[in-house]
């Protein structure tokens, strides 16, 4: 399965694969995520460690409830969507509130056509 699209994935067969044989599941979920990370850009690949060390954390934590581990996952994502939310925000009303810099220009005259 590893090399595949994310959006390829076989959730019916994934689901089975997590009933029938949970360690099976859990190497290939490693292998796909890792697949994933190795192909971002390398200033991207840190973010996303550090990302899936999150979601890999908060899994380990609510091991015995994965409605538990999903919703914490789902208010992690919240919470990073809130803060660029507010960084967007910030930047927007920097943008209208900065002050327009003053240009100082020589203005020539031209000479009047009527009088060459």
């Amino acid at each position: 399965m590893s090399g595949h699209s994310i959006n390829k994935i076989d959730f019916e067969r994934w689901s089975m694969l997590a009933s029938s044989d949970p360690q099976k599941f859990e190497e290939l979920r490693k292998d796909i995520i890792s697949d994933l990370i190795n192909r971002a850009s390398s200033k991207r690949q840190k973010r996303l460690l550090g990302l899936q060390w999150r979601i890999d954390t908060i899994r380990e934590q609510h091991k015995d409830s994965s409605v538990a581990a999903c919703l914490a996952i789902s208010e992690l994502m919240w919470d990073t969507f809130q803060q660029l939310a507010e960084i967007l925000q910030s930047q927007a009303e920097s943008h209208l509130t900065a002050p327009t810099p003053k240009m100082h220009a020589n203005i020539i005259a031209f000479p009047d056509k009527s009088k060459i």
